[in-house]
């Protein structure tokens, strides 16, 4: 994402910019932020690895077909509990079509249909993997911020290393360790407050 554009999405929505057309220029960001994260949830949800891209491309046709009529109304659901129920239906679709092509189910398929009955859970998953992908995109920007060993001594703490392994592995002062952890923790809840202005609704940002 180039300067420019970044500057423009901190003040328009990702997500709003892409609904206004789809030939609009943010589709192709926009595909790049949520792809990722539709393939780990499609994953979560028991899809073979081998079927995560193809089922993945048909919810991104199903997105770009469906999401310039989405009214966002946030009092009544928020734009992910409108996504699981897009991935939830597309995923239903494909297995279907795909057991009326085989005509039989293989012994060790997952039923899918059965499998996400329970839409809330589905909805509460989508949410903490929502929150999960925005601080792994917020990691990636940090690696491009901060030269040397700052985000590696981040996440090494958060992973539960102590300041004292850490010092002793990477080969830096203690006190260095607490200066890095800090800046880094800093920077990484502004970004990821910004990536969630790029990507969602923009009165979504206090709520989900």
């Amino acid at each position: 994402m180039n300067i420019q554009s970044h500057n423009l999405l901190t003040r328009i929505s990702l997500l709003k910019l892409a609904q206004s057309g789809k030939d609009h220029p943010a589709w192709e960001e926009l595909l790049g932020y949520y792809e990722p994260f539709i393939g780990r949830i499609l994953t979560h949800m028991g899809v073979a690895r081998s079927d995560v891209d193809d089922v993945c491309q048909l919810v991104l046709m199903r997105l770009w077909k469906d999401l310039v009529n989405y009214q966002h109304e946030p009092q009544r659901a928020r734009f992910r509990t409108w996504l699981s129920y897009l991935i939830h239906s597309t995923l239903v679709d494909w297995h279907r079509k795909r057991r009326s092509d085989r005509h039989t189910v293989d012994s060790g398929s997952i039923d899918v249909e059965q499998l996400l009955i329970d839409r809330p859970e589905l909805e509460l998953q989508i949410e903490a993997e929502w929150k999960e992908h925005i601080v792994d995109l917020a990691l990636e920007r940090l690696r491009t911020i901060f030269s040397g060993n700052a985000v590696d001594v981040f996440v090494r703490s958060v992973e539960g290393e102590s300041a004292t392994e850490i010092s002793q592995q990477l080969n830096i002062s203690e006190e260095s360790v607490y200066v890095l952890k800090h800046r880094v923790k800093k920077r990484l809840v502004r970004e990821a407050y910004e990536l969630r202005r790029e990507l969602e609704f923009p009165d979504n940002n206090s709520s989900s």
